[in-house]
């Protein structure tokens, strides 16, 4: 099996379109700052992609926040 760095780069890429997709859709109630976790799932991504899974995995199971009335 011949793997190229071209392959491996469209993967890498690919895997990091549908990562911040996810990422975004489950933090949009439970974070303000989404282009935060839009960067965060960019660094993760493309320096070391299964932590980028686990930080999904983060978000999909992390609960809203409720504002606390003073």
């Amino acid at each position: 099996m011949n793997i190229n760095a071209t392959v491996a780069g469209q993967i890498i890429f690919i895997n990091f379109l549908v990562m911040l997709y996810l990422t975004l859709k489950f933090a949009k109630g439970k974070f303000d700052n989404l282009p935060l976790v839009g960067f965060y799932t960019f660094l993760l991504s493309f320096i070391f992609f299964p932590a980028s899974w686990l930080y999904c995995w983060y978000w999909s199971k992390k609960k809203p926040e409720v504002a606390s009335e003073l």
